[in-house]
């Protein structure tokens, strides 16, 4: 098994496909729990004046990410959880939706009425993986653009519940 610099040097030297390949491999079933998640991610971002968070944000040691959020937000006296979300943004990321496609095609295009645009969600995912769900979001919500696209970020979702919502479609457990 790789230690956790290795993995780091690993997932920063690969193209964005190579990238989020190794992500979903390192989300198979038996994938690391949030700490051991976070210790390849990144550091968290200081919270000085301990404002109230939902996710835990992640200052990412992969220079095309600018932002990468994870639920649950665990302090680190905490004991360590699995996964529920974990989110990645960036301009300089840019993953084809159809590499995406190939690997989990079922797919379906969800209105955000909350923030505007659209999401591509992927659901159902196969078994070997931990995460349930996998999302993109994007501004135009025309199906048929969707082979066209390059995404910016991703999210991973795990639970077992699809759940529809104003921002669309999430998993809860």
């Amino acid at each position: 098994m790789e230690n956790g610099e290795t993995i780091i040097k690993r997932l920063k030297a690969q193209n964005d496909l190579g990238w989020f390949d190794s992500i979903c491999e390192i989300l198979k079933r038996g994938s690391p729990t949030t700490k051991k998640l976070i210790e390849i991610l990144g550091e968290e971002k200081p919270n000085p004046d301990n404002n109230v968070r939902g996710s835990k944000f992640i200052i990412p040691f992969d220079k095309r990410f600018d932002s990468i959020y994870i639920n649950p937000n665990i302090s680190l006296s905490d004991n360590d959880k699995p996964l529920d979300f974990l989110s990645f943004y960036g301009e300089k990321f840019a993953l084809k939706s159809t590499d995406v496609i190939k690997k989990f095609p079922d797919y379906r295009v969800q209105i955000n009425t909350y923030d505007g645009g659209s999401q591509v969600f992927f659901y159902p995912i196969p078994i070997h993986f931990e995460f349930t769900a996998l999302s993109f979001d994007i501004d135009d919500g025309n199906d048929e653009l969707v082979p066209q696209l390059y995404f910016h970020n991703a999210r991973f979702h795990f639970g077992n519940t699809l759940v529809q919502g104003r921002e669309g479609y999430s998993m809860r457990r």
